[in-house]
């Protein structure tokens, strides 16, 4: 039996990751980090990882349907 040519090379392994995108929002996040802890010292760990966290939680969000609409273009 044949396999569809839409669906050679999927669903028999792991996920591709977009190292590009990682390394960016890695990188984004180191930074916010940073400035966390620059401007408001006394601010906690628990702190600035909920702030970093909610702040991915609405921007990310925002970015993948920017990407999304303008590749459907």
């Amino acid at each position: 039996m044949r396999t569809p040519r839409g669906l050679q090379g999927q669903g028999s392994g792991a996920p591709q990751i977009d190292i590009k995108r990682t390394l960016m929002l890695l990188a984004v996040a180191f930074i916010i980090s940073s400035l966390l802890i620059i401007l408001f010292p006394g601010l906690g760990t628990i702190w600035r990882l909920l702030i970093i966290i909610g702040l991915f939680a609405v921007v990310f969000p925002l970015l993948e349907r920017r990407r999304r609409n303008r590749r459907n273009r």
